[in-house]
């Protein structure tokens, strides 16, 4: 893929930079590193690290914050080692170690097929140590949810058509070829309460990414992938259960109330928590970003 620079947000004081890590992970880096532990951030499909852009500065006034795009998204180099979710999480909390230093704890959030991410890497016994908490935020988890049978109403098929057609082979691509922006667009018009919130200028940087060389088809890898991520994900999760805390975020007009049962995956439940944000549809952290950090702060602070 064609390399694809970053922009550079900031906030007063404290300017965040594009950064690349080990094994071609684009990262934004920045916060204050001396205060709280640092807290690793990933978003999902079809959004890049740019989707925190309103919670940085956020988590970022008491925690270093990397912001990362997922390999093959954004700015980040194609996965090596295939799209299921146990081998992004190794490429990444390799990345995320390498950065931090191997004795470094931190806590991690991810959203949408971040989220998918974020449980791989807590439930690793390799890299899970590592992390002091998981916020997963408005993703169901593959092979440990309940879903709707097909054939499905209107409601739920406008949310959750993208995993059966990102699936298809070689189809997704020639029919998004060159339509990348009308396809986001329907994706953030229809799944998101506050549409208006995800901006021009957020939009035209998505569009930019998915629409150069691969960028689709990475995209789409992820959802290819999504049967190898569910049989991992079920032995993971029949032999033991997370060992940390865990924060489950939902967008009321999305997600919402199926977020709970993301509580069930933890061993340390007593200090977890569920919220329904009010007012907010699929893009939590663009939609209502004052909140979703408000959260994200006030169960980081109780570890």
């Amino acid at each position: 893929m064609e390399e694809l620079k970053a922009p550079q947000p900031t906030m007063a004081g404290a300017p965040y930079t594009a950064k690349t890590l080990r094994n071609g992970i684009h990262a934004l880096v920045g916060g204050n590193s001396n205060d709280g532990a640092p807290i690793v951030c990933m978003s999902g499909w079809p959004q890049t690290a740019e989707a925190f852009l309103e919670v940085l500065p956020l988590l970022g006034a008491s925690h270093r914050v990397l912001v990362l795009d997922l390999p093959g998204l954004g700015a980040s180099a194609p996965s090596s080692q295939g799209y299921s979710t146990l081998a992004i999480s190794t490429l990444l909390a390799d990345a995320v170690s390498s950065e931090l230093g191997a004795s470094t704890q931190y806590h991690l959030v991810g959203h949408d097929v971040g989220a998918w991410v974020a449980y791989s890497w807590a439930a690793s016994q390799t890299h899970g140590p590592s992390l002091l908490s998981v916020t997963l935020i408005d993703s169901v988890i593959p092979g440990l949810a309940t879903l709707p049978e097909y054939p499905l109403p209107d409601a739920p098929n406008i949310k959750l058509w993208q995993f059966s057609f990102n699936r298809l082979p070689d189809l997704p691509e020639l029919l998004t070829q060159g339509r990348e922006r009308e396809l986001l667009d329907w994706l953030f018009d229809r799944k998101s309460a506050h549409p208006e919130r995800i901006t021009r200028a957020k939009r035209d940087r998505y569009v930019a990414c998915y629409a150069r060389p691969g960028g689709m088809a990475a995209g789409f890898a992820y959802y290819r992938a999504i049967p190898e991520s569910m049989a991992q994900n079920r032995q993971v999760a029949a032999a033991r259960k997370l060992e940390v805390p865990v924060l489950a975020i939902g967008g009321a007009q999305a997600a919402g109330e199926i977020m709970r049962s993301t509580l069930e995956l933890t061993a340390r439940v007593e200090e977890s928590r569920y919220v329904a944000i009010e007012d907010c549809g699929h893009y939590v952290l663009e939609e209502q970003p004052e909140v979703a950090a408000r959260e994200m702060l006030r169960f980081i602070a109780g570890i």
